[in-house]
């Protein structure tokens, strides 16, 4: 299916694998997970919003974070699971366009806000005096506007360079959601502008903010080593065993999957990498938070007494 077009009417996304024997399994897989995350995601908001003693700046970042998890995992599943049922598997061009653009907003979004969780857990931890001084409500709310107009901003820049490129060889994206590298590759016309905004991104918003969580952890650390009783030591650590988890998976998988040199197909190994960060890492957290969160715990069995209570 060859064309010779700037601007197609639609592409075909080859999707995880090409054999579609496979189709009804992933489809109740990805629903499966799909639904998982959105319960998991949303007891998180509503029991933060309704609990009293959650209302912290630290479960703020959190509600945001989950905000942003159902945000990823909506963009590229739904999508999949509907060609899954028609065994269609074509997005329009505008489709495509929106798709990319979301999805790289709310990765860059999140990027930026687990690198200000990074600094909350740091200022709580380093400067617990001052903290109610530094991390104000009016403080967290600009926060949270700014690493979300930011990641607005990248994603809208990188959206438009790479639907400005013409496309003139087979309208086949090797993968099952519009994602930059494998969009590119599908381009007949120079893509350097294209790839130089993808490295000033790998370096501003993971390499350099991967560096500062990593610098607030080692100042953290330190702080931690300094407390002389256990049980301090034991509570210091485990307000940010949760976030460090989470910022190993989703990091790791970026990096591997973005920072690594890229090859000229798009392979199922890219493609692998992809669910875990763009699927799986939206259901990880949720968990992540809540088993090893006892205050987290807590809140959720006492809001599940309550409306089993009401219920009764």
């Amino acid at each position: 299916m060859e064309r010779n077009q700037s601007h197609p009417a639609e592409f075909i996304l080859c999707g995880l694998l090409y054999h579609s024997k496979f189709d009804v399994p992933l489809f109740y897989l990805f629903t499966f997970t799909y639904l998982l995350s959105l319960i998991g995601n949303l007891t998180i908001i509503v029991t933060i919003s309704l609990s009293s003693s959650l209302q912290t700046p630290m479960y703020f970042f959190l509600t945001n974070l989950s905000i942003l998890d159902i945000s990823c995992i909506s963009t590229t599943v739904p999508k999949m699971l509907y060609n899954f049922v028609l065994g269609s598997y074509t997005i329009t061009f505008h489709g495509c366009a929106i798709q990319l653009y979301l999805f790289s907003w709310i990765e860059i979004t999140e990027l930026l806000l687990l690198t200000y969780m990074a600094f909350d857990r740091y200022i709580a931890i380093c400067k617990p005096l001052h903290y109610t001084l530094i991390i104000t409500r009016r403080v967290c709310f600009q926060a949270v506007i700014t690493v979300w107009t930011v990641g607005a901003f990248s994603s809208g820049v990188h959206t438009l360079a790479a639907f400005s490129l013409s496309f003139c060889v087979k309208l086949e994206i090797n993968h099952f959601f519009c994602e930059i590298p494998p969009l590119l590759k599908l381009s007949c016309t120079d893509t350097t502008l294209n790839e130089m905004l993808t490295l000033l991104t790998d370096v501003l918003f993971g390499f350099l903010c991967f560096i500062f969580i990593s610098v607030s952890y080692f100042f953290i650390l330190s702080s931690i080593a300094h407390i002389h009783s256990a049980e301090g030591k034991k509570k210091a650590a485990s307000t940010c065993t949760s976030h460090i988890m989470v910022v190993l998976i989703f990091y790791g998988t970026l990096f591997i999957a973005y920072v690594k040199p890229q090859s000229e197909i798009f392979s199922n190994q890219d493609k692998i990498l992809s669910v875990i960060y763009a699927v799986f890492v939206p259901l990880l957290n949720p968990l992540i938070y809540t088993l090893r969160n006892k205050d987290m715990t807590q809140a959720i069995l006492k809001l599940v007494s309550k409306i089993t209570l009401y219920a009764v």
